[in-house]
């Protein structure tokens, strides 16, 4: 019995850590707004004035040329006008927006409905393109017409159901009534790293439990129930449960039955060029008890031109059958690098019904180079093991098609390849929990004795000893490599390199050797008021107004937060010491009648966000605002979370801040905050970078200034921001009036901006926050004085360039994780990584930027001295706006 228990607690993991692909996590934006799609790649039928609402005008949410792309001609029922993006390369998308063209304010036109129409062909192969009508899965049957938009300026984000696989996309603009239209457009999804462009295979039982390819976007031949040409469910990311019944009319399973087919079925895949093909994951069911079981083998061939004599190389699996576990499951099948364009895929009945729901490979496109050098290194190998290979080879052209045929099972292992069986994938993985719940373990009293440590020698050191000042265990990030591993060149993150979708925002290995330009060594110099022995100081002191002296106080931190967001989604600021218990908080009560929801930002954990219009009860004045909504029937620790971030929140009363305009609990629990519909890193991204270095340094200035006094003014109350950004300072384009927010981190096109680090695997903006928070997650008021730095750089590059550009987030901690190490050998080596000096910022301002990114945290200024320093600096300049004090 204990054993049945283990063996069903292993496949259980088994199971969920072979998920296929998980489309949850793919929803990235692809970059219509970024500008990481090209104008190069954006193409039009026609367009009214190709200069200023061509097709590269189309990008949503900016207000580029003439603020959309508008066509020729007035749309009708019948599509002819089209906006096209090119992706490249096979692309999942699973969601795509609409905007109208709202052009500040003058932009008066907007699409009804669209059409989408996507092909998976090159445009530059010699062949005729075949576009294909995408169909929603809706009630209503043949309806291909999505809902567009109802105003110019607000987005509609249409969730694609089932997924499109495409490597480019077309919208057809259409109307009941003949209109004028102009369209902005973002797409989401991930790459489709499987290479499938169709599957040929007959056609599921439509007569029984809709176990048919609904979905499936090629030809049905009725005469002989084959589906050609086309891609269906067995390549849409969603896996089936166990239960096999139909909900909300979707049935994930594909079944046959053995009465009305022979004893195998056959599905053959076509790639998008010939590739070296690793292996297979199959997802089918097992629910024994209703004749429906695992496949009893499966038979994989090989092809380059699809001419049945040329399948060869068969691999053969062999499934024993499991009268347990009614679990639906994925099957891998090691192809062991075989080489073609067309796979042929037998699978045996075991019973009356096979359920399949989902078919992947692991493939790469083939590099007959690589093949040559494994030829050579093959030839330096002992001559038995060739006669070995040449035997093997010999055998399976003499048996290949007596095993084709036949179900007998094959003795003769050079006649089968080597695949992972139920029961050596099960010990190994019995193996390897146990040895990563070894690991675990030792970790986590390492890291407790390990603070410990820490804790006690910050409270016990003394200012003359010979040991570092400040020390930084460096914790494994996800999947941390060596220290010294080669660095990758990599671009912009929110570049169009479609994300990983096994593990999105997060870290990818290196490649290519590549020295990082960003890496810059600094003199130490000690702090002054210690010997130089007894502080350890790798950046150099610079002499300015805003320096202060070196304390022997360590500054107050908050430790052990498990994530920085907050119930509804956005980033949680926090305040390190309580001014008072009993706060009493004063604030309006807004009924349900004076709030018009207009749009949904995101979704958070246990609540939403959402822009809304407000009217006030005096007057007809009607606001912009953003609320926060608690969803219902949540936890009450979770809702006493939401009351004590509102709480804090009541207290800001200042001109750079969102203020808390009210609450309402009349239907759901709402906290309701002033709002700009614009945000300081999309107004930056808009502006041409003027030629006049003078004026753009006093208006960024000015900026920077009323960022500066509202962190200011949050420092003053204890409150850490823990998120600041240029994406989080909101900006009113009539008078420049910055506010900061916290709100960015539940926007999907920041998502790429956060990364899932530590034991609890919490979103942090890792380009932006200071090492200790990365490290040992530990948050203080000189944490945000780190990121401050980092926005100022954001802010004199007009945001064309994220941080640490050059570096993929793992290269980045791997750099910061190597800085610490240096650290514990005293100003031996000591190299700094720090960001370069923007061209419109002047000496003195970059300085102050780097006395932000000093390692130790009590090195760095005090936001009273940045604010200080930096009016001081605006006084002999224009200052364009007057900052909050």
């Amino acid at each position: 019995m204990f054993k049945v228990f283990i063996y069903a607690v292993v496949l259980i993991q088994a199971i969920y850590s072979l998920e296929l692909k998980k489309l949850s996590t793919c929803q990235t934006a692809l970059g219509m707004q970024s500008g990481s799609i090209p104008d190069s790649a954006i193409s039009a039928s026609s367009s009214y004035d190709v200069n200023t609402v061509g097709p590269k005008a189309s990008r949503a949410r900016t207000e580029q040329y003439g603020g959309a792309w508008c066509p020729m001609n007035q749309v009708t029922s019948i599509s002819s006008e089209w906006l096209e993006i090119d992706f490249e390369n096979l692309t999942y998308l699973t969601q795509v927006e609409t905007q109208g063209r709202f052009n500040n304010g003058q932009g008066r036109e907007y699409a009804d409905y669209y059409i989408l129409m996507y092909t998976r062909m090159d445009s530059i192969k010699n062949e005729e393109i075949v576009w294909i009508e995408y169909k929603p899965r809706r009630e209503q049957k043949n309806s291909t017409w999505i809902r567009a938009n109802q105003n110019t300026y607000m987005g509609e984000i249409r969730q694609l159901d089932p997924p499109i696989v495409a490597k480019r996309l077309r919208f057809y603009p259409v109307s009941e009534q003949s209109r004028t239209v102009c369209m902005r457009v973002e797409v989401y999804g991930c790459l489709f790293s499987d290479g499938i462009v169709s599957y040929a295979m007959p056609q599921g039982r439509t007569d029984v439990n809709s176990f048919g390819d609904d979905t499936y976007d090629g030809k049905y031949l009725r005469s002989k129930k084959m589906l050609i040409n086309g891609l269906g469910k067995l390549s849409d990311g969603i896996t089936g449960t166990e239960d096999i019944s139909v909900i909300d009319g979707r049935q994930p399973w594909i079944g046959w039955s053995n009465d009305t087919t022979s004893n195998f079925i056959r599905i053959k895949f076509q790639f998008d060029a010939v590739r070296q093909i690793n292996r297979m994951t199959i997802h089918t069911n097992n629910l024994f008890s209703k004749e429906i079981l695992i496949f009893r083998k499966a038979i994989v061939s090989f092809s380059i031109d699809n001419e049945e004599k040329t399948y060869s190389n068969s691999v053969i699996y062999q499934h024993n059958r499991d009268d347990i576990f009614e679990i639906a499951r994925p099957i891998l099948i090691e192809l062991n690098n075989q080489i073609g364009r067309f796979v042929r895929l037998d699978l045996y009945f075991d019973s009356k019904w096979l359920l399949i729901s989902e078919i992947t490979f692991d493939s790469q496109i083939y590099d007959p180079k690589s093949e040559k050098k494994a030829d050579l290194r093959q030839q330096s190998l002992p001559k038995v093991l060739t006669i070995g290979k040449d035997l093997h080879k010999y055998q399976g052209n003499t048996q290949q098609t007596r095993i084709a045929s036949t179900a007998t099972p094959i003795n003769s292992k050079m006649n089968i390849p080597t695949v992972i069986t139920v029961e050596l994938y099960l010990a190994f993985l019995t193996g390897a929990l146990i040895s990563i719940g070894l690991l675990l373990f030792v970790s986590l009293l390492w890291i407790i004795r390990r603070k410990r440590k820490l804790r006690f020698q910050k409270l016990t050191e003394k200012p003359g000893s010979n040991s570092s000042c400040y020390t930084y265990p460096t914790l494994p990030v996800r999947e941390f490599y060596d220290l010294n591993a080669p660095i990758t060149n990599s671009g912009d993150d929110r570049d169009y390199a479609v994300p990983d979708i096994n593990f999105y925002s997060t870290f990818s290995p290196a490649h290519h050797i590549y020295t990082p330009r960003l890496l810059r060594a600094a003199a130490p110099n000690p702090c002054p008021t210690l010997k130089p022995t007894s502080y350890c100081c790798l950046h150099q002191q610079q002499e300015h107004s805003y320096a202060t002296a070196c304390q022997q106080v360590f500054p107050p931190i908050v430790q052990d937060i498990s994530s920085i967001e907050a119930t509804c989604g956005n980033s949680l600021m926090i305040q390190m010491n309580s001014m008072g218990e009993n706060r009493q908080m004063s604030m309006q009560e807004v009924t349900s009648d004076q709030l018009v929801f207009i749009e949904k930002i995101g979704d958070g954990l246990f609540g939403s966000i959402h822009i809304a219009e407000m009217s006030n009860d005096t007057d007809s004045e009607k606001r912009t605002v953003v609320i926060k909504v608690l969803n219902d029937n949540v936890a009450e620790d979770k809702r006493a979370s939401f009351a004590k971030e509102i709480e804090l929140l009541s207290m800001l009363k200042n001109p750079n801040g969102c203020a808390l305009l009210g609450i309402s609990n009349s239907q759901k629990t709402m906290a309701i905050f002033e709002y700009y519909p614009l945000d300081l890193y999309q107004y930056l991204r808009q502006q041409s970078i003027p030629l006049d270095n003078c004026s753009a340094s006093s208006f960024l200035l000015s900026l920077a200034c009323q960022i500066a006094a509202g962190m200011k003014y949050l420092s003053s109350l204890q409150i850490i921001h823990r998120d600041l950004a240029t994406r989080n300072c909101l900006i009113s384009p009539l008078n420049h009036q910055l506010r900061l927010t916290d709100i960015a981190m539940i926007k999907s096109e920041y998502s790429n901006d956060y990364a899932q680090i530590g034991f609890h695997q919490s979103r942090i903006p890792i380009r932006w926050v200071a090492p200790e928070c990365l490290f040992l997650n530990e948050f203080s008021l000189k944490s945000d004085i780190w990121s401050f730095g980092v926005t100022l750089y954001e802010l004199f590059t007009y945001a064309r360039q994220r941080p640490y550009h050059s570096l993929t987030n793992e290269q980045l901690v791997q750099q910061f994780a190597s800085l610490f190490q240096t650290q514990r050998s005293p100003l031996l080596n000591a190299t700094y990584l720090h960001l370069p000096k923007p061209e419109l910022c002047s000496k003195e301002i970059y300085d102050m930027m780097c006395e932000c990114w000093q390692l130790d945290p009590l090195r760095r200024p005090s936001f009273l001295d940045i604010s200080t320093f930096l009016l001081g600096r605006a006084s002999g300049s224009t200052v364009l706006i007057s900052p909050g004090s």
